[in-house]
This record gives structure tokens, C-alpha cells and sequence, in this order.
């Protein structure tokens, strides 16, 4: 990192995107080791997308994306059953239990056991992946795991999330406790961390004697009168929650989370450090629509980037513009760090240039298709159907994209 580049800096999109398109530059011109990319077969990758969005919303309604859609596995609204259960008094009772469950279920999405398959009892529907880790979350909501509250389960407390029974969680998980010891161990201790990390910010996450995720959002509803930035969100969640990510680049003290060092950027100017950031831009992508349901707008959301996740490298792989040029599953430790930078950046970048392609060929604007639409009505869903397609693709990419094997990435082997 320069000395002209802050941790603060670290922290803001625009960062992300910009060392992502200082690969895929080096990318384009084959002077990266493990990945090359291919501008001109974005074409295929276009079309698949603007095919998936036709097929799933064909009325060109489509939602922001977030962890809401995998909370409608099966074709089922569960958010606005419970929300009918509950009957919340006000609008800010709703949003800050929505959002305490967008949050946490998205810092839930951690590696799993393979071959992890939840199986929703109530409505006979099952998922894998991602969709599994969103409904176990959601289900535990819904029984009060989180809560502290007996006549309000539907909360998530700090201090509840420090001292979860691993019983518990096993049960909500659908973990064997002796086949998945590891991984409960590993979840406790992540959520612990999590509550640790919110107790820590009363003045983000506290009101009175609570201590919620989602009166983050509550908070800057009020302050934003009718209007949040979303770039403000991102960045209380990472100066609360970067710590807990840990495993990551640091820049003297502190810990920068989903951000890691390049050895193709040491000495460059702007540093090395590629802040990729997954979790804490899905979570303020999972925020928009509790807060639109509270009648406030999220700005700034077009400032955010895709996901670095397995969907966006499977889609770009399929269709070309992604070529990973070293196949072998194990390298040396700093190759395999700078093969995992290389393939999440081209898949952030790609997306951008993506983007553009796909506007231009339909003639809009990115406010009438902006990136949020395009990753939920296509990018993603057109990559989680390779993957489904391609269980053995899904492995080997989850081992490159999580070479160290990092409980809270989102993937692995």
C-alpha cells in the first residue's frame, strides 16, 4: 500500500473496482500468471444474461438484488408470511428485523460441509449452497435463536449471538454434531465474533438497551430523511465488522477484512491491496429493499460492484472472457493467493464491462438498468445455472477462489 493510500481508502468501493480493472488491464494484455481475459468474447456472456433475465422476468420487473431471492426458494415468499404473523406496529419495527436477518444471513454465508443440503420441513423444499445457508438463517430467525426476547423472536441481539448453545445451532443448521464438528465450531465462533463486534458500536448498532444489526439501518433512515447512502452503510459495516473477517490484508492495525495483497502491485502506485469486500456489499445490497419497504431510497448503490463470488467466475469461464491459465489444484501459497486475486477480480471487472455491453445493445441508461438489476435478473442466476449444471466446476473453483480455506469466504473445496 502507497502512503497516499489510507485504510479508509481501502474501505470504499471505488477502490475495489479500480484495482480490479488495474488486473484486468494486465489480464487483457496476458501479463498476469494465472488469468488471462478475453474482451471480445463478452458476447456470450451478454447473451446468456439478457437470456436469463427474459426467461425469469419477463415483464422486465425486476428486483434488486440481494439475499431476498434466496429466501423465495421454491417459488415462497416466507418474509412476507412472517411479516403477516408478526404484524409490526410501525414501519421502523419492520425494517429493523428485516434488516437484522438481511445482515445476518448474509454474514452466514461462510463454507459449509460438502454436500450441505437444508431441507425446509414446512414447506418441503430443500436447497445447497448459498440458498441453504440463507434459509437455515432464516428459519433460525423465525424460531427466536437470536433473540434475547422471549415475547419477540424475531431479532437478532449481540449478546445472544455471543453465548448460541452449539446444539442449537447444529439443530438450525441440519449439521451433524460429530461429521460437522469443525464447521459448528468454526460458525460459533464466527457468530460470537459477530456479537462481540456489534457490542463493541453502540453508537451503530444500539438503542437503549438493545444491540441489533438492523438499527444500523434504522439509523440512517432517520439521519437520511427519506434517503440512505449506500456507501455510508458500507462503510459503518466494515469499520465494525472488518476485524471479524479475519485472514485478510492489513494496513498497520488495521484489519481490512475481504481485501488481500498482490504481488503483481507491490510498488505500484495505489499499493497492492485488492479490497474485494463480498459480504459487506451484499449486505448493503440485502438492505435495499427493507429499507424501500420503510419508504426510504438507498443512493449511491450504482458505486457498488458485483460480487467476487463463484456464479460471476463460472459464468465468465463458460462463455471465455475468463481464461485461468494454472489449473493445478495446489500451488505454492503466495501463487495461489495471487491466482484467487486474479480470477475475483476479473470476475468484478468483467461484470462492469458487462454492463456497459448489455445497456448499449438494449439502448438504456444505468438508471433505467442499473448493476443491482443486472446481477440479480441475470449475472448470477446465469452463473448459479452453470454451477448446478457442473457440481465438479463448483468444487474447483471454490478451491481457487478459498485457497487458504477461510471459514467466512463464501466458498471452497
Amino acid at each position: 500500500m502507497s502512503p497516499s493510500t489510507s485504510a479508509l481508502d481501502l474501505f470504499q468501493p471505488e477502490e475495489v473496482r479500480r484495482q480490479a480493472h488495474r488486473l484486468l488491464d494486465l489480464s487483457s494484455c496476458g501479463e498476469l500468471r494465472h488469468v488471462k481475459t478475453d474482451l471480445q468474447k463478452l458476447d456470450a456472456a451478454v447473451e446468456a444474461v439478457f437470456d436469463t433475465t427474459k426467461e425469469n422476468y419477463p415483464d422486465g420487473q425486476i428486483p434488486p438484488y440481494g439475499i431476498w431471492r434466496d429466501f423465495e426458494v421454491g417459488g415462497i415468499d416466507r418474509w412476507a408470511a412472517l411479516a403477516g404473523v408478526r404484524a409490526f406496529e410501525t414501519a421502523e419495527d419492520m425494517l429493523t428485523a428485516a434488516a437484522d436477518l438481511a445482515v445476518l444471513a448474509s454474514f452466514m454465508k461462510t463454507r459449509h460441509p460438502a454436500d450441505w443440503r437444508f431441507e425446509d420441513r414446512m414447506t418441503e423444499t430443500a436447497a445447497t449452497g448459498g440458498q441453504a445457508s440463507a434459509l437455515a438463517a432464516f428459519h433460525m430467525f423465525t424460531s427466536g435463536s437470536f433473540s434475547s426476547a422471549m415475547e419477540d423472536p424475531y431479532r437478532v441481539d449481540a449478546d445472544t449471538l455471543i453465548y448460541l448453545d452449539k446444539a442449537e445451532l447444529s439443530s438450525g443448521l441440519q449439521w451433524d454434531r460429530h461429521q460437522a464438528g469443525d464447521f459448528l465450531e468454526e460458525m460459533q465462533r464466527h457468530l460470537k465474533l459477530f456479537g462481540e463486534a456489534l457490542s463493541l458500536r453502540p453508537d451503530l448498532f444500539g438503542e437503549g438497551k438493545a444491540t441489533r444489526p438492523g438499527l444500523l439501518a434504522v439509523g440512517h433512515a432517520r439521519e437520511g430523511n427519506g434517503t440512505v447512502d449506500a456507501v455510508k452503510l458500507m462503510d459503518n459495516l466494515l469499520e465494525a465488522l472488518a476485524p471479524v473477517w479475519t485472514g485478510g490484508a492489513q494496513s498497520g492495525d488495521v484489519l481490512l477484512g475481504d481485501g488481500f495483497g498482490h504481488s503483481a502491485l507491490a510498488g505500484t502506485e495505489g499499493g497492492a491491496i485488492v479490497p474485494f469486500h463480498t459480504a459487506a456489499q451484499d449486505m448493503v445490497y440485502s438492505l435495499v429493499e427493507p429499507l424501500a419497504w420503510a419508504g426510504v431510497e438507498v443512493a449511491g448503490l450504482d458505486r457498488l460492484t458485483a460480487p467476487a463470488d463463484l456464479a460471476h467466475v463460472a459464468l465468465f469461464t463458460r462463455t471465455g472472457a475468463l481464461e485461468i491459465r494454472t489449473d493445478a489444484q495446489e500451488l505454492p501459497p503466495e501463487d495461489a493467493l495471487d491466482r484467487m486475486i486474479e480470477i475475483r477480480s476479473g470476475a468484478i471487472a468483467l461484470t462492469d464491462k458487462l454492463a456497459e455491453k448489455l445497456r448499449e445493445g438494449m439502448d438504456v441508461s444505468a438508471e433505467q438498468l442499473p448493476l443491482t438489476c443486472i446481477l440479480e435478473g441475470g449475472t448470477s442466476r446465469a452463473g448459479r445455472r452453470i454451477l448446478d449444471k457442473n457440481p465438479d466446476l463448483a468444487k474447483k473453483f471454490g478451491h481457487y477462489l478459498n485457497p487458504g480455506s477461510v471459514f467466512w469466504l463464501p466458498f471452497g473445496a
